[in-house]
């Protein structure tokens, strides 16, 4: 009798063991994506136009369009923007571009052009943390008017390690150091 039973669970497993080597055990993890859709798959969405990222993952150009009620800080190098609510007086494009992340001017591009005039000023910053011996009883910044001109309204603040002005409106602008004749760099 013992026999019997014990040639009965033999081939019980052998079949089990047959009917299950050519599928899948439905408690097997996946190791790996199945053919025909069956497994785990990923969903990822590609940005219609990413901004230029450099390693450090600040963008050297950035591009955002704002309606007068809007408000925000447009970042690009050591530059930022910031965009006070009712600033503009219409729907306004704004590029701001940077040679490279450590640049120390900044170029805007506005559009529709009448858009570059300012009902209040945004304020434009310049990141300095990073630039060693920066004295800031002297740095400065400059706007492009047919040579580079000191802002007048521009402050250094040590202890935020910045620059900042502000604009009522945008164009090419640079920071460095003052002084001079006139408020021309290197005069």
């Amino acid at each position: 009798m013992k026999l019997g039973s014990l040639l009965s669970a033999v081939a019980i497993a052998t079949l089990a063991a047959f009917l299950t080597g050519c599928s899948r055990s439905p408690v097997a993890p996946t190791t790996s994506m199945q053919q025909g859709g069956v497994g785990p798959a990923a969903v990822g969405v590609t940005p219609d136009d990413p901004p230029p990222v450099t390693a450090g993952g600040t963008p050297m150009a950035r591009v955002v369009t704002l309606t007068a009620t809007d408000e925000g800080d447009v970042v690009v190098g050591r530059w930022t923007l910031r965009i006070r609510k009712n600033t503009l007086t219409m729907p306004t494009t704004i590029k701001m571009t940077v040679t490279d992340p450590e640049a120390m001017s900044v170029h805007f591009e506005v559009s529709p052009p009448e858009g570059n005039a300012f009902q209040q000023p945004a304020v434009l910053t310049a990141n300095l943390s990073d630039v060693p011996g920066v004295d800031y009883s002297s740095w400065t910044m400059f706007k492009w008017n047919g040579d580079w001109q000191a802002e007048g309204g521009a402050s250094s603040h040590p202890n935020q390690q910045n620059v900042v002005d502000h604009v009522v409106s945008l164009g090419d602008y640079m920071v460095g150091p003052g002084g001079g004749k006139k408020g021309k760099i290197g005069a």
